[in-house]
């Protein structure tokens, strides 16, 4: 039986994010960090392309409509902080000290902190029996707002949005079907 193009998808199970270490050359995929961090709490992600569109008239009707995909906004929101990932995110450094029963995480962000170039992949297990999972991948990110929301009587939210840019290869995006459930990379 052929693997369907189409499926039900409820929910998203898992994301993580990689820095990249380089995109220089144009005939190959970027190289990243041996370490991807996984986003905890991971309540959903949103994404939506953006285009360039240019109209072209003449004897008083549309001849051709030019559109051409420029980037990918995205978002997400998470219901657990990862300083790994802010540091990403935000550019920031994590310093351990102490011992037990006395350690301590400091994530420091600095006006020269700058926001990482990433990899963000995500994955929904549940797709109503017809397929294994679905993962979706975006290439060449970077974060222009990160915010962690503290409330009263409330869980902290961290949410992050951005926009995923071409690749020195031209990839953006990509949405994958697997016919047996696989592992993020």
């Amino acid at each position: 039986m052929t693997l369907s193009k189409q499926t039900i998808l409820l929910g998203i199970d898992e994301a993580k994010i990689t820095a990249i270490q380089s995109d220089e050359n144009s005939g190959s995929d970027p190289t990243y960090e041996a370490t991807g961090y996984n986003v905890p709490g991971i309540q959903k992600i949103g994404l939506a392309p953006s285009y360039t569109e240019k109209g072209l008239k003449g004897d008083e009707k549309i001849l051709d409509y030019y559109i051409n995909l420029d980037f990918i906004q995205w978002e997400f929101h998470s219901a657990k902080i990862s300083l790994d990932v802010l540091a990403i995110l935000e550019g920031g450094s994590i310093t351990p000290s102490g011992t037990t029963p006395n350690q301590v995480n400091t994530y420091s962000v600095s006006t020269s902190s700058a926001p990482k170039y990433f990899k963000i992949e995500g994955k929904t297990n549940y797709s109503a029996g017809e397929v294994g999972d679905f993962h979706f991948i975006l290439y060449k990110c970077k974060a222009n707002s990160v915010q962690v929301e503290f409330s009263t009587q409330d869980y902290a939210i961290v949410s992050a949005s951005g926009i995923a840019i071409p690749t020195a290869n031209g990839k953006i995006k990509n949405y994958i079907i697997n016919e047996t459930a696989t592992a993020i990379s």
